[in-house]
């Protein structure tokens, strides 16, 4: 039995084949409704997913993608005044701090969490080590395209990951998105 053969490899290619299908469709709907925000920004999250916020005609929007391998859907929502806050993200390393797979690398970050309409709460972490993030202009948004991505990749794969450095350019880049 080949790698390709594998059940699971079948399983995983059929979760990304219908995220991909429910983002071209959520993809033509934002075309439909004239959805077209300058820059966006994305934050890679821990159910295999990702969060995005932008500004378009005035307003705050999020979108939140459905995890890898769930029944849900990419969700827009738009706010004349967000409620958003801020929270300092450390983790100390443990053990040898990762060296030669011993112990567990430290994380440090900020996650920016947005409470959305129905009360309940989503996070856009940008903490180094443990996700990553990009930040998009209108002809590059890959969450936008109406047509298909080549081999059902998901969007979180384009995303850098947090090192030191990046991690200093995304919060920098984060301020300018959230309101004070």
């Amino acid at each position: 039995m080949g790698l390709f053969n594998n059940p699971e490899e079948q399983a995983r290619r059929a979760k990304l084949k219908a995220m991909e299908d429910r983002r071209v469709a959520f993809a033509q709907r934002l075309a439909r409704e004239g959805f077209a925000p300058e820059r966006m920004l994305f934050a890679q999250t821990a159910n295999g997913g990702y969060a995005a916020v932008c500004r378009e005609k005035g307003q705050f929007c999020l979108i939140v993608s459905p995890g890898l391998g769930t029944d849900e859907d990419f969700a827009l929502e738009r706010f004349d005044a967000p409620r958003c806050r801020v929270q300092e993200v450390y983790v100390a390393p443990e053990g040898m701090g990762g060296i030669f797979g011993f112990g567990k690398k430290s994380e440090r970050g900020m996650e920016y969490i947005v409470t959305r309409l129905d009360g309940s709460e989503v996070s856009l972490p940008f903490v180094m080590g443990r996700n990553g993030w990009m930040e998009v202009t209108l002809a590059r948004n890959p969450l936008l395209k109406t047509q298909r991505r080549r081999n059902d990749a998901n969007i979180a794969w384009d995303m850098r990951p947090l090192d030191g450095a990046e991690l200093e350019k995304a919060l920098r880049v984060a301020k300018t998105y959230f309101p004070e």
